[in-house]
């Protein structure tokens, strides 16, 4: 293995709503940083598209579950300059206005970067740069609870309008376009109850720790 090759590594991590897919990449995250590698979560999440342009309650009836709700050329664009060893201005999405914040944040380039969403494994391009890719899925129930959850105390839904996205956008998307992508992935992590799949993190773990040697 090249230095160039040694010089980064990209962990991608898809699956679908509430599957545990951001408490995972944080816990890989830490773990890593206890054997002296530096890491940063690189969340879908940021990359909403802005909706300024519409009226708040057409934004709140957007559907943030379908991938056209990414804008994934910013993605790209910045993944492709962290490892270019740039600084970035990562966008922040307000949740509660569901629209881009009109601040961004520095993100530095580090060894270890996870990228993380819903669509990690549908757009190429953004495959293409993954040196690994994960897919984590869970029992619908407990996504779901975990989705409702997420949503009200979060982001600022009430509990009816929760349902309606998750019947409505959620599990359409999931089944449609979500699911398909685990194809994708090198390895799937099946995520049954609220502990982290230890022996799967230590196996990622181990792999980035040789990676780096």
């Amino acid at each position: 293995m090249d230095s160039t090759k040694k010089s980064h590594f990209i962990l991608g991590i898809a699956g679908g709503s509430g599957s545990g897919k951001t408490t995972l990449a944080r816990k890989l995250i830490e773990e890593c940083r206890k054997i002296s590698i530096d890491g940063q979560l690189f969340s879908l999440d940021n990359y909403y598209q802005p909706l300024d342009h519409l009226p708040f309650e057409e934004r709140k009836a957007y559907n943030f579950d379908h991938p056209e709700a990414i804008d994934s050329a910013l993605a790209i664009k910045h993944l492709h300059d962290l490892c270019a060893g740039k600084t970035i201005q990562q966008p922040v999405y307000d949740f509660k206005l569901h629209t881009r914040e009109k601040e961004t944040v520095p993100c530095k380039p580090t060894q270890l970067i996870v990228l993380e969403g819903l669509y990690t494994l549908y757009f190429p391009k953004l495959m293409a740069q993954c040196d690994y890719k994960i897919f984590v899925s869970t029992g619908m129930v407990t996504a779901m609870l975990r989705r409702v959850q997420r949503d009200i105390t979060e982001r600022g839904r009430d509990i009816e309008g929760t349902k309606h996205q998750i019947l409505a956008t959620v599990l359409p998307m999931y089944e449609t376009y979500v699911k398909p992508t685990q194809r994708n992935a090198h390895f799937s992590i099946n995520w049954e109850g609220e502990e982290i799949p230890v022996k799967a993190a230590e196996g990622l773990v181990r792999m980035m720790r040789d990676h780096f040697r």
